[in-house]
């Protein structure tokens, strides 16, 4: 169980990736993917055998990628490398420095973004994710929780069935010898679908009664895409006040949502309370966001880093660097021994 709230996890993930989306100093993208790792470390449930996501393999292939297909490409710079030949399509020309350090953090920017999914799905159990749905969209909440755990679950059978066969003495050489473990876990994938359909119909799934849906909500439904045409229109034009009607198509639409949410009734088997940590974790993440707002002592410039036209070491702000710490503030609570969140029975 995830030791804080899930909401709170959801606007670390947001901050996390909107800076590695936005940053584009290594320096800062570096820090990001060192936090993102740390947090994952440190809060993630640990796991026994299985399947692991090789993070360091696949990132070191995407940074290797990026970086030789931007300088392979992107003849720009003047600390010239290597000269290929003119003749040469696409690739011919001088490659230099700064294109390859421009394909380099493209790539690092990429896989920090992975990290911090990767730290949120490891951390995040997926029951408290399908319960951040909206109560208007229970019937997506518990298709999304379905899909989700289908996967890991037809892995960890797999695994069971593998280990199973290898005792017996079973090996894997041809594809005849794929048979016992192919056929258990086809057998095995229908019982539980069979015995999750048997838990649904057991509990009603399905047997409640139609509730018409308010006029209060129709109109606003309407009232949001109305609007989000209009807004879409007015951006063809290229006019500023498509944003605005965007903004109220949007609340339109939300306050369709939150009328029909209070007509689903959802139970709870121990819901979380909110606690200190979750406040702590939230302010955390929050920190670095307020410093890419236009203050007029702090400006958005520093994020961002272009090696272009000659390679300069990227710049580090202080205050920049301790901001973005406020991101490990879950990894600093779980070594400190944060209780988990309390219940309410």
């Amino acid at each position: 169980m995830s030791t804080f709230d899930a909401r709170a996890w959801l606007v670390w993930l947001l901050a996390g990736g909107l800076l590695a989306i936005v940053a584009g100093n290594p320096l800062y993208l570096l820090l990001l993917l060192l936090i993102s790792r740390i947090v994952a470390l440190a809060c993630a449930p640990l796991t026994g055998g299985g399947w692991r996501f090789p993070f360091w393999r696949v990132s070191l292939m995407i940074l290797l990628f990026s970086t030789l297909f931007n300088m392979l490409t992107a003849h720009i710079g003047q600390t010239t490398l290597a000269t290929l030949p003119a003749g040469w399509p696409l690739i011919g020309g001088p490659l230099t420095l700064e294109a390859a350090l421009f394909g380099f953090v493209n790539g690092l920017r990429l896989i920090t973004l992975l990290s911090f999914f990767l730290a949120f799905n490891a951390i995040v159990p997926v029951s408290e994710l399908a319960g951040l749905t909206p109560r208007a969209l229970h019937e997506l909440g518990l298709v999304m929780l379905i899909a989700i755990t289908y996967v890991p679950e037809t892995a960890r059978q797999f695994q069971r069935i593998r280990e199973a066969q290898a005792i017996r003495g079973h090996r894997l050489s041809g594809l005849r010898d794929w048979q016992p473990v192919v056929i258990p876990l086809l057998i095995a994938g229908l019982e539980r679908a069979l015995n999750l359909s048997e838990t649904m119909v057991a509990r009603g799934y399905g047997s409640t009664v139609q509730v018409a849906t308010p006029l209060r909500a129709r109109l606003l439904l309407l009232l949001g895409l109305l609007l989000a045409l209009a807004g879409a229109l007015r951006l063809l034009w290229n006019t500023a006040d498509g944003w605005w009607l965007l903004a109220g198509a949007a609340l339109a639409i939300g306050g369709a949502y939150v009328v029909l949410s209070r007509l689903a009734q959802r139970s709870h088997y121990r819901p979380r309370r909110w606690r200190g940590g979750d406040t702590l974790l939230l302010l955390g993440a929050l920190l670095p966001l307020l410093l890419m707002l236009p203050w007029p002592w702090w400006g958005r410039a520093v994020w961002g880093y272009s090696p272009y036209p000659r390679f300069a070491p990227p710049p580090f702000q202080l205050g920049a660097g301790l901001a973005l710490l406020g991101l490990a503030v879950p990894a600093l609570l779980a070594l400190r021994g944060e209780e988990p969140s309390e219940v309410m029975v």
